[in-house]
């Protein structure tokens, strides 16, 4: 991995970056999916042609990636579902983990958006699918 992004990584302050042109033009630290979605949402254009690094990448960041036009994905942690998408879409990806399945936070089971993507082969499909998952999962998070 990129040295520069390894060193965000490891302390703690990016969870996803974006380089273009070798050049570091995006880095967010956050949770989940959702920094990859909002990406998708209100700044599309960084996202297209880019190499992504990120975190974790299961099968719903990769529909997201692929809808979005990268250049390539790495991710430190890749699910088999997520490689096998981004090579059938023919986007270049790179992994330092690659398990069987994204787990959940609480680590009882898979994550609830490679759960809810699982069966779906097409992106486009995958990403209502998502914001629905996003959805419901917000509406019952604890309140403080």
């Amino acid at each position: 991995m990129d040295y520069d992004i390894q060193q965000l990584f490891a302390a703690q302050q990016a969870s996803i970056a974006l380089k273009k042109g070798g050049r570091l033009v995006f880095s967010q630290f956050g949770r989940g999916i959702g920094p990859a979605l909002t990406l998708y949402d209100e700044q599309p254009e960084l996202l297209h042609g880019s190499d992504v690094f990120d975190t974790i990448v299961g099968k719903a960041a990769a529909s997201i990636f692929i809808l979005a036009g990268v250049r390539s994905v790495y991710g430190q942690t890749m699910s088999a579902s997520a490689a096998a998408l981004l090579a059938r879409h023919g986007v270049p990806y790179r992994f330092e983990t690659k398990t069987a399945q994204i787990i959940n936070r609480a680590g009882t089971g898979l994550c609830p958006f490679e759960q809810a993507v699982l069966e779906i082969d097409d992106p486009a499909d995958c990403l209502p699918v998502i914001r629905e998952t996003l959805a419901r999962l917000r509406a019952n998070a604890p309140r403080p």
